[in-house]
């Protein structure tokens, strides 16, 4: 009839629990890690986002309340108008090249960070299914066919970038206002 017990399988042991705890622990490590060695460069891109939004607003702003005389003299790269644009757009762009070499190193960082708490929970499967295969032969097949799965961190299957997530704002490479963005 049944090979297992009727009060049902047993799917994890103390050893399987040890070999979570340990994935997890490890996991909580990493995140822990990037946190402490980004911190410095988190909080840039924050602070280099925020003057970003700011510098964008008022770039919308001026074009807005700029008299038409002055309109024609900005067409023509002429005049004090002009000249404060022409600033401001470098400003913009100095600000979207720094966030963007922030976006890339934070991602980067992250990324690192997941490949290492992912190859951890990988190893504790293998480890698992080991143990598992030995635990069988040991009990003639009284245990559940499959341990119970080892839980991943949630952080390890985040999508997007990591500043999307670490930063909960959307990318500023949709801001449509952006003025280096390639063609």
């Amino acid at each position: 009839m049944h090979d297992a017990p009727a009060a049902g399988p047993e799917t994890t042991t103390p050893t399987v629990a040890a070999l979570q705890a340990r994935a997890d622990a490890y996991a909580r490590r990493e995140e822990q890690r990037f946190f402490r060695d980004m911190r410095g460069e988190l909080t840039e891109h924050r602070v280099v986002t925020a003057a970003l939004r700011a510098d964008l607003d008022a770039y919308d702003d001026r074009l807005e309340r700029l008299p038409e005389a002055d309109r024609l003299r900005i067409a023509e790269g002429q005049g004090p108008a002009f000249e404060e644009l022409r600033r401001l757009e470098r400003r913009i762009r100095r600000a979207h090249r720094r966030a963007d070499q922030l976006s890339a190193l934070i991602n980067a960082r992250f990324t690192t960070a997941q490949l290492r708490a992912a190859r951890r929970f990988d190893r504790t499967d293998e480890r698992t299914a080991v143990y598992w295969g030995a635990l069988r032969r040991a009990t003639s097949g009284r245990v559940a066919a499959q341990p119970a799965p080892i839980r991943r961190a949630g952080w390890l299957s985040s999508r997007g970038t990591a500043v999307d997530a670490l930063h909960s704002i959307a990318s500023h490479e949709t801001d449509p206002r952006r003025t280096d963005a390639p063609a």
